[in-house]
């Protein structure tokens, strides 16, 4: 009996040691890992490059009747789309009609283009009938969402205005204004302070269009 104790007491403290001896070294109680396991990666995706595609989808050009160009006999509608964009401006025009009637386009950029800058110059149509003798020109970069401030210190909208009445030798029933902007995407790592937006170019060009302006004219009931 009592060689069964002393075999039975060494028993239990030959596991107990091999407890302490796990406890010491974690590796020896590690759960091993099965083979073939993946492990997840934490490096972040890389940023895709800007192609013409983000020009096209990121820069919009605003049209619509300019401040302080609204009276009693002229009045504006505008339809926006769910992101707030213009999608649709409507100016209605009655007797007697103004001898100027102003419209305002305005460039706005939903990114920055820090990489590869974008030069863009815009001309406003009357109908099919470019109204503008030269273009606006802007440069879109690193700060393409804010609006630009002078040295002065004050804004500086990237905004031009047009009088659409300006050479008619009549009054039409309606007219359809809008913009174009002939928008160029620049190489990667060129400097966006270099550039002069009336003649700089690239391979990659792409088209933007304003929202379209329709001007009706209500004439008096006779």
């Amino acid at each position: 009996m009592r060689k069964f104790l002393v075999f039975a007491t060494a028993f239990v403290l030959m596991f107990a040691g091999c407890g302490r001896d796990s406890e010491k070294d974690p590796s020896r109680a590690a759960a091993p890992v099965a083979a073939g396991t993946a492990v997840q990666s934490t490096t972040m995706p890389s940023k895709p490059p800007i192609d013409l595609g983000d020009v096209d989808s990121g820069l919009t050009i605003r049209a619509e009747l300019a401040r302080g160009a609204a009276s009693s006999t002229v009045s504006a509608d505008y339809v926006e789309t769910l992101r707030g964009s213009l999608s649709m401006a409507t100016i209605t025009v009655e007797e007697p009609f103004p001898e100027t009637l102003p419209i305002s386009f305005s460039l706005f950029s939903q990114r920055p283009f820090v990489e590869r800058p974008v030069v863009v110059r815009i001309h406003a149509y009357r109908d099919d009938e470019r109204i503008t003798e030269e273009s606006s020109a802007w440069i879109m970069g690193r700060d393409a969402r804010q609006e630009p401030v002078g040295a002065d210190g004050k804004p500086r909208p990237r905004t031009f205005t047009v009088d659409v009445m300006a050479g008619l030798e009549s009054v039409p029933e309606t007219m359809l204004v809008h913009a174009r902007a002939d928008a160029w995407l620049m190489e990667t790592g060129t400097a966006e302070d270099l550039l002069d937006p009336k003649t700089a170019t690239s391979a990659e060009q792409v088209a933007i269009m304003s929202n379209p302006v329709r001007i009706n004219f209500k004439r008096a009931v006779q």
